[in-house]
């Protein structure tokens, strides 16, 4: 590729029209929320007109691995965006490798939602309950006259 020669007069290239404005738009928008979160933050606990809030079951120390793998996931998912949107990785990369991501969710939904409810599912071929005595049908209840 023929380069011009360098010389004094040619500064750094400044921002691109393409994938590193959108990278630091990005990146400006993601400081200016968490400098105003910081911020409201601040503000809250060194307020003094509201009453003592009462404690949320968003702020329990339990933990919780669902909201845990949302947040990665998503994560994950944004980063590849950005990436598609940056120019390091094509449309056609961005979609697959979204796409590979999304079937694994899928089938590890599906393999967890089977494993968690075949416990609680009683086999019509030998039925048994929960300490493995079988179980019979009920005798038949009288019918006091009624048909």
């Amino acid at each position: 590729m023929d380069q011009p020669p360098l010389t004094p007069d040619h500064g750094p290239p400044g921002l691109a029209p393409g994938g590193s404005l959108v990278v630091s738009l990005a990146l400006i928008i993601w400081l200016a929320y968490k400098a105003a979160r910081a911020f409201v933050v601040w503000l809250d606990h060194h307020s003094t007109d509201h009453p003592p809030q009462e404690e949320t079951p968003m702020s329990d120390p339990r933990p919780r691995p669902l909201r845990t793998a949302a947040s990665w996931i998503g994560g994950v998912l944004a980063l590849i965006s950005g990436l598609v949107g940056a120019g390091v990785l094509t449309d056609t990369q961005g979609s697959a490798t979204t796409a590979v991501i999304n079937a694994v969710l899928v089938l590890l939904g599906t393999f967890g939602v089977v494993i968690a409810t075949e416990r609680k599912v009683t086999p019509v071929a030998d039925p048994r309950d929960t300490d493995g005595t079988p179980l019979v049908p009920a005798p038949d209840a009288p019918s006091f006259g009624f048909k």
